[in-house]
């Protein structure tokens, strides 16, 4: 059953607006809060004929959007506990305008990373640069904030000139680990992928666990206001923590505890 607004809710998905929903919900309790919010593309969007859907599309144009992005900042930042991560997902049309609600909310100091999505899809201009990334501004609540380093693969030319460094292989050729940066280049999803479940703008599992390993422990509650098919609360799952998802329709919580409720999910 679907509960309207649990006190404290762990391991669940609430059917509901999150403007609504969060006031009810334990202040004080998440240790990573990731956002997926609607990106002010002025489009109805859906992937498939008659799929689950969600409206981003504004009469009252920027302003109407900006007072739904700041309304929902506002009911996420009381469930921080008091060194908690919120990450605010958005692309070139407003991602400028969450920084600055961001740093209004947090504090300048407050400020993290902004991660950079880098992916590869179809689609360019012929009067500009093909916009192929999002951003990932992340701020934390307190100094004391989880963060786990993170490695990666930098590949070589050639393997000599590194006598201090430990050279590994694989099917791409010599490579280093080296620290993560704060771009991170990950596939877009694919309409052939089997995590692919017909969720418009569904993100890719591969991008979540990142992010959660690195701002969160085992343990922790990660939450997602704007869930969508569930993708943080999945990644959650697999990564040992607990999870909290709201979203406002019931086919994006059906498609959310279809995906937790399978066993390699």
């Amino acid at each position: 059953m679907i509960r309207a607004m649990p006190r404290a809710a762990t391991n669940d998905v609430i059917k509901g607006d999150a403007l609504k929903v969060a006031p009810g919900l334990q202040s004080a309790s998440v240790a990573l809060m990731y956002l997926d919010p609607p990106f002010f593309s002025g489009r109805k969007r859906r992937n498939r004929g008659d799929g689950p859907a969600y409206d981003d599309r504004w009469p009252g144009g920027l302003a109407e959007y900006l007072a739904f992005l700041r309304s929902l900042l506002e009911a996420a930042r009381p469930l921080l506990t008091a060194n908690g991560i919120l990450a605010l997902h958005l692309d070139w049309r407003a991602t400028h305008h969450g920084r600055i609600e961001l740093e209004r909310l947090f504090g300048a100091g407050g400020f993290v990373n902004e991660v950079v999505w880098s992916y590869r899809t179809g689609g360019g201009s012929k009067r500009m640069l093909a916009r192929k990334h999002d951003s990932i501004h992340v701020f934390a609540a307190g100094k004391d904030y989880t963060f786990h380093r993170q490695t990666e693969k930098s590949y070589l030319a050639h393997r000599y000139g590194f006598s201090n460094v430990e050279i590994l292989e694989d099917e791409k050729g010599p490579y280093t680990l080296s620290a993560m940066r704060d771009v991170w280049e990950l596939p877009a999803l694919r309409g052939n992928q089997r995590e692919y479940v017909g969720y418009p703008t569904q993100k890719p599992l591969a991008l979540l666990e990142r992010l959660i390993g690195c701002f969160s422990n085992e343990g922790d509650l990660v939450a997602d206001l704007c869930c969508g098919s569930g993708t943080t609360l999945v990644a959650a799952k697999l990564l040992g923590r607990r999870w909290l998802g709201v979203d406002s329709s019931a086919e994006a919580i059906a498609l959310a505890r279809r995906r937790l409720s399978q066993p390699d999910q």
